[in-house]
């Protein structure tokens, strides 16, 4: 006999509304946000784009970390939940997850400080190299999320053959194309194609876990 859990059923357009904020997030934010100092740039150029563009990078960070990391919580929560998963599987989805969006929402709070702050251009250096620093821990994160969070939805019957390739190829890809974030410029390519699997593979999960969710009815056993 199985037992569908109740709060699985009580907010069935959850995963799908959480993921339609983070991949609305990235995408706005990432629109508007300037164009950084590379790595090696000097420490005057690193402050002179912060006291230059201090508005709009405030105004990005907060979508593609702030708005991105709580949308990130919420999806995480929101498949544990949907799926009802229970012991470590939904202990590392929800963990993994959550780990990740704390992680972007410190990011969002580092931007602020290096244009409020008016830090010393050694300083403003730091803290770029710091932000970029805490996205490859960040990305590492995400691609143990979807692999797991894939998981837990294909246990749940909401992961077709197709969204488990998918999880297959995108942890890997992820970790690789971070390399770019500490200095690496040839796998730039590789990062912006991995981002963008990303924010496809997040919509479709939020969407699967959520339409197989309304299946559910919050009577029934079966």
């Amino acid at each position: 006999m199985q037992t569908v859990p109740l709060t699985a059923v009580r907010r069935p357009a959850g995963p799908a509304v959480a993921a339609a904020a983070y991949v609305a997030s990235w995408i706005v934010g990432l629109i508007l946000s300037p164009a950084e100092p590379g790595h090696d740039a000097p420490a005057t150029t690193v402050a002179g784009f912060y006291a230059s563009h201090g508005g709009s990078v405030v105004f990005s960070a907060l979508l593609v970390h702030g708005t991105a990391g709580l949308a990130l919580a919420a999806l995480a929560v929101g498949i544990a939940r949907a799926t009802g998963v229970g012991g470590g599987l939904r202990r590392v989805v929800i963990g993994t997850g959550l780990a990740a969006a704390a992680l972007s929402v410190l990011q969002f709070v580092l931007a602020v400080v290096a244009v409020t702050g008016a830090p010393a251009p050694t300083a403003s250096r730091c803290l770029l190299l710091a932000i970029d620093f805490l996205d490859v821990v960040k990305i590492a994160l995400l691609a143990a999320f979807a692999w797991l969070a894939t998981t837990a939805a294909a246990r749940a019957g909401a992961a077709p053959r197709w969204l488990r390739v998918m999880a297959a190829v995108l942890a890997p890809l992820l970790l690789i194309g971070s390399a770019a974030l500490a200095g690496v410029d040839a796998l730039l390519p590789v990062l912006e194609v991995s981002l963008l699997a990303l924010l496809g593979w997040a919509a479709a999960i939020g969407v699967l876990v959520s339409r197989a969710a309304r299946r559910v009815s919050p009577s029934v056993t079966a």
